[in-house]
């Protein structure tokens, strides 16, 4: 899972991605209407950057003309979003005001692409909640897994560059600057909760107990303020601690008690219903979650059952593996349970056993990224951190996730720590592979160093293509070989597989088949194998993230789709590391654009 581009959108205009169609290292003339859409994009990826300080920082926007950018978040307020659905709109007019006739192929896609991006936003931007950049919606301001609380820290504390005076004044007026966004959002909770848009009774008590965590642990231990600290000594500065514990004590910490205050307020009104068909035109609302997450037109119906179809195969997989390691009584679900506590694939639940779990994670990036070159053309990949995930929010993070390193910083691979006894060794090379190599990080490493990447084309993404690919790196890695003589880890890579495809059941059945959480929670663990502890955490995550669990299979299974079609279409002049070049340099498209491109790919089309 991939948290880097779940920043909030507080933009005007998200971007269009830029598909170099003809490959990489091949160019093609612009024509005079390609040069007018490459213009109207960058111009409408600068405004967007300059509406959305955070995301500036991201991308690297935050200088010269630019500077005054790095003091200050986004606005969450009410009236940006005013701003943002007017401005979604204008720009939506304006590229079709670009037609796609007398556009070269490579800019008919980049087109489509942009198309597919305003349309999607005019859309999620209708209904309440937000989206981020990776046209990811959520119908709750600040839930266990979302807000100013949630996201912020990090941000600030680790990803605000400072390297001399003037940006440690700015890192002071960004950690001030997080109580305005807290009040924002407060204010959008009483506001919606007013139109009737409440979290559940069990997402609002996490996500108080979260933002008291924030509130109360010792701040300048924090990952808000700590790592900052680190590089403020490095200039030689005196006195900032105090001068950051102050703001953090009389501006961030009341912001905090506010927002606690505001969850609390509305809590009378929670239900325990987890799906989101119980909220105002919650159908609708469904539907456009999951057209946004998969990129496709599948109708929530339909996915379900694609989900129990993709379950089954995957069920029968498994079952053949577990029996040829003598484990055949059971169902398939209670056998995965059984390895899930089975003395051969436990840490110890104390230090030894989290440092344990990242020595063994750091190994198998070794071990993956020799073997890139075989499927690979471009191979080279960036430092990269393993950690910890912070412990303050630990309770309702996932079992792992990937951020992606600021400008000159390591990208950041980060195992949910709490209990170290949930993360079962056979299962944890492929989750290493999926959120590091050759998932994410490799994923992000690639594409920064890719020639001639426009700025918006760094900028737009989309769930079904980055977690899509990371799924399907998992089956990469298979195919390299890590797991050859590993019974067990190559278990753990189809039951990832499984876990996916259950993810689909369970989403569509929380949000569509109006299942309760707890009906939820039985499917998945019965089904898939899951612990109770971390399937409650994901279930959870689906009741605020709604269709977003969805993109993984779904975007896994059309990038195989593609691969295999290209293979057909060219015989043996197939090669597979030039169809992952391809993907990757390209960067993040919606699904019918990569399978429209790589069939062009196939055909010689240039």
């Amino acid at each position: 899972m991939l948290t880097d581009r779940r920043r909030l959108l507080q933009a005007g205009a998200a971007s269009g991605a830029f598909f170099a169609m003809a490959g990489p290292g091949r160019a093609l003339a612009a024509s005079p209407a390609d040069d007018a859409l490459e213009a109207l994009l960058q111009r409408h990826t600068e405004a967007f950057l300059r509406r959305s300080p955070e995301e500036a920082t991201g991308n690297g926007f935050d200088t010269g003309a630019n500077l005054f950018l790095r003091s200050r978040l986004d606005d969450r307020s009410l009236s940006a979003m005013a701003g943002d659905k007017a401005a979604v709109k204008q720009a939506l007019a304006e590229l079709r005001a670009i037609p796609a006739t007398g556009l070269s192929p490579r800019a008919a896609l980049d087109r489509d692409v942009a198309l597919y991006v305003y349309e999607t936003l005019d859309r999620l931007l209708g209904f309440y909640g937000y989206a981020d950049m990776n046209l990811r919606p959520s119908p709750y301001v600040v839930s266990q897994m979302n807000g100013a609380y949630y996201w912020l820290p990090d941000f600030i504390g680790g990803r605000h560059p400072i390297t001399d005076a003037a940006d440690a004044d700015a890192w002071f007026d960004r950690l001030g600057a997080l109580a305005v966004a807290l009040d924002q959002e407060s204010e959008r909770i009483l506001h919606d909760a007013a139109i009737g848009v409440v979290p559940p009774d069990f997402v609002i008590a996490k996500t108080i107990a979260q933002v008291k965590g924030l509130r109360d642990r010792p701040p300048l231990e924090s990952a808000l303020i700590a790592p900052a600290l680190k590089k403020l000594v490095l200039l030689g500065r005196e006195g900032d601690a105090q001068k950051a514990l102050a703001i953090f004590n009389q501006r961030v910490a009341p912001a905090l008690t506010r927002q606690i205050e505001a969850l609390e307020a509305i809590a009378p009104k929670a239900t325990s219903t987890a799906g989101v068909w119980d909220l105002p035109d919650g159908d609708a609302y469904y539907a456009s979650a999951v057209q946004a997450n998969t990129t496709t037109d599948i109708d929530p119906g339909d996915l379900h059952k694609l989900g129990l179809d993709q379950c089954a195969s995957l069920i029968a997989q498994i079952d053949t593996l577990l029996k040829a390691e003598g484990m055949s009584q059971g169902t398939v679900g209670e056998r995965i349970a059984a390895l899930n506590v089975d003395p051969r694939f436990k840490v110890s639940d104390d230090d030894a056993g989290r440092e344990k779990l990242l020595e063994l994670a750091r190994g198998y990036i070794t071990d993956i990224t020799a073997r890139l070159p075989q499927a690979y053309g471009i191979a080279t990949v960036d430092p990269i951190v393993v950690r910890r995930i912070p412990p303050a929010i630990e309770a309702g993070a996932p079992g792992a996730f990937y951020t992606e390193g600021a400008e000159g910083e390591p990208g950041i691979y980060s195992l949910n720590l709490q209990h170290p006894g949930e993360h079962s060794l056979w299962r944890l090379p492929t989750l290493t592979h999926h959120e590091a190599v050759p998932g994410h990080h490799f994923q992000y490493s690639v594409l920064r160093h890719a020639p001639s990447l426009p700025l918006f084309r760094r900028v737009v993404r989309f769930s079904a293509y980055t977690e899509g690919y990371a799924l399907y790196a998992q089956q990469v890695a298979a195919e390299l070989g890590v797991f050859d003589g590993q019974p067990f880890n190559r278990i753990g890579e189809l039951q990832s597989q499984l876990f996916r495809a259950a993810r689909i059941v369970v989403d569509t059945g929380l949000h569509h088949e109006r299942w309760t959480k707890d009906q939820a929670i039985a499917w998945m663990v019965e089904n898939a194998g899951e612990q109770p502890l971390a399937t409650e955490r994901e279930v959870t995550r689906y009741a605020v993230y709604p269709g977003q669990a969805c993109s993984f299979k779904v975007g896994a299974t059309r990038i195989v789709d593609a691969r295999e079609a290209a293979r057909k279409t060219m015989g043996p002049r197939f090669d597979v590391c030039k169809f992952h070049d391809l993907i990757l340099t390209s960067g993040p498209m919606p699904m019918a654009v990569l399978e429209k491109a790589v069939a062009q790919w196939a055909g010689g089309a240039t």
